[in-house]
């Protein structure tokens, strides 16, 4: 496929958005909060049975899971899915998801983090969705990033892809685990995002060599740094036995690892941040624009 994706049906007040747990399960006052999230925006939210659901740590075994995305792509009162959490599990669902559906009628995907597997499976068929808090972080944002999220849910549908290069990714971990698989975003030409969390140092570094090996760094249009927090180091701070640290940090990882004449823009606010603002993936947006602008 080609950019720029093809973006949903812009948000109109009153529409539903479906609350969602592809990964870790969720408890009812976690639904209860977003629910009320929800409404206070302006749209219905809506819940099917089985949210509750619970096996292991994922909300509910990989069939239930997939099936609820799959009742919602198939729903035309849902016009955005969002997702309740992040933690591991929705990878294993992409083999089980309409894409025929999806393609048909696209609905918004909604989600950070682990939910950077649904985003990758909906570039590769050729539709935009929107990376921003999950429903049980959205609360620990400003009214402004609230609004921001919103507010890019609600992009018109023309005027976004002459702007500039798309950008995918997201979650750097679950991009890695992606890479190899029909579900690794398309990335030529685009800016890659990438964010994580608690990682070991020499994770990141290895995460990254995969990349520079696979060639994505050769295709990308450019790098965009957000979040790397909570990482740790083989240090007895850490809770090694011995120290043995690392010795590079993630600004220098990438300096080795991405091809000088490639732009790599750091700093971005995206991640697991207090401040984690929405960009549309599979388009260029205005936001993605402003932080690239100059390259």
């Amino acid at each position: 496929m080609s950019f720029p994706c093809q973006i949903p049906k812009a948000l109109e007040p009153g529409d539903g958005v479906l609350l969602a747990a592809p990964a870790r399960f969720v408890t009812s006052e976690q639904v209860a909060a977003a629910e009320a999230h929800v409404r206070l925006a302006g749209y219905t939210p809506l819940v099917y049975d089985g949210l509750l659901e619970r096996e292991g740590q994922f909300g509910g075994s990989d069939a239930h899971r997939s099936g609820y995305l799959n009742a919602g792509i198939a729903d035309q009162n849902v016009r955005a899915i969002w997702a309740m959490r992040g933690g591991y599990g929705c990878g294993r669902l992409l083999p089980l998801l309409d894409a025929k559906a999806f393609v048909a009628d696209p609905t918004w995907l909604v989600g950070f983090s682990d939910v950077t597997a649904l985003h990758g499976w909906a570039q590769v068929h050729g539709i935009a969705s929107l990376h921003a808090p999950v429903a049980s972080t959205y609360g620990q944002s400003s009214a402004q990033t609230q609004a921001g999220m919103w507010q890019a849910l609600m992009q018109a549908e023309d005027g976004l892809a002459e702007m500039g290069a798309a950008v995918v990714g997201g979650n750097l971990s679950v991009m890695y685990s992606l890479l190899g698989t029909p579900f690794f975003p398309p990335v030529e030409g685009a800016w890659l995002l990438l964010e994580d969390l608690d990682e070991y140092l020499y994770h990141v570094d290895r995460m990254l060599l995969a990349f520079r090996l696979a060639g994505v760094f050769d295709r990308v249009r450019g790098v965009l740094v957000g979040g790397f927090t909570d990482l740790h180091d083989n240090t007895i701070a850490d809770g090694q036995a011995v120290d043995n640290p690392f010795g590079q940090d993630v600004r220098q990882m990438l300096a080795e690892h991405v091809p000088a004449n490639t732009p790599v823009v750091q700093g971005i606010s995206v991640g697991h941040l207090a401040e984690n603002e929405s960009v549309i993936l599979g388009v260029a947006s205005a936001k993605s624009v402003h932080w690239t602008r100059g390259f």
